[in-house]
């Protein structure tokens, strides 16, 4: 069964949505939330499979904290719930699973879970060996689409607001997609880590690893003059996935 958080400040509502979710015996609620901060502390904590999110609320509102979800955790599906129609746009743009408009019945929110079970399933595809796992990673650029190794790839960064540069041994590409974007086409390779909100590494390409400052640590590469930082947060799943302690 997956499981799922919800977030939604008017209590009579969160209370009939769990309800529906639960009846569908597809999901098991494991906490509710009122505002937006409560609900990126539950990401953290409990790492869902599913964050169902009301759009206004205190704090952080939806949009906002499925962008940090993004980051914190981009296997978990976002599925939106509100009263409004006039965020949908926004909303899809943030590659989330559904957009429900209140009042919904219990045969809505059937239909959510059946799309959240397609994603899951087309998920599967790819992570199984020999299931058609890509071994390259595709982007856009000005019109075009590249195709890049994953083996000549040392890390991706997040450069400004609207660019993000996959750095390889032999050429920087630039793509406006974002690192959660490309995140999310690299969850099937578990040596791509995203260590940091502006940095996600391959774990073969790495040569050092050093404290950099009080927060952080500075990666160096094989075959690369340049550098990454791992936020603090991050260095325990580093050494992990390097098996050190």
């Amino acid at each position: 069964m997956l499981t799922g958080i919800i977030a939604d400040d008017n209590e009579i509502e969160r209370l009939y949505f769990c309800k529906l979710l639960e009846e569908t015996n597809e999901v098991k609620i494991l906490a509710e939330a009122q505002d937006g901060l409560a609900v990126l502390d539950l990401v953290i904590r409990l790492r869902p499979d599913i964050a169902f999110l009301d759009i206004e609320m205190p704090g952080p509102n939806g949009l906002e904290v499925a962008r940090e979800i993004l980051t914190l955790a981009p296997e978990t599906f976002i599925v939106f719930f509100t009263a409004y129609r006039d965020f949908a746009v926004e909303a899809f743009a943030l590659n989330s699973v559904d957009y429900l408009l209140k009042p919904f019945d219990a045969f809505r929110v059937r239909k959510t879970m059946a799309k959240v079970q397609e994603k899951l399933a087309a998920r599967e595809v790819i992570k199984k060996p020999g299931g058609g796992k890509l071994d390259k990673l595709a982007i856009r650029n000005k019109g075009r689409i590249f195709l890049i190794n994953l083996d000549e790839i040392v890390f991706i960064e997040k450069s400004g607001k609207n660019t993000t540069i996959i750095h390889t041994a032999r050429k920087d590409f630039h793509t406006s997609q974002t690192i959660a974007e490309l995140e999310q086409q690299l969850a099937g390779h578990s040596f791509f880590q995203r260590v940091h909100k502006s940095y996600l590494i391959n774990l073969n390409m790495v040569e050092s690893i050093s404290p950099f400052g009080g927060n952080s640590f500075i990666v160096k590469f094989s075959g690369c003059k340049k550098d990454a930082i791992i936020s603090k947060g991050n260095i325990d799943l580093v050494k992990k996935h390097l098996n050190i302690s």
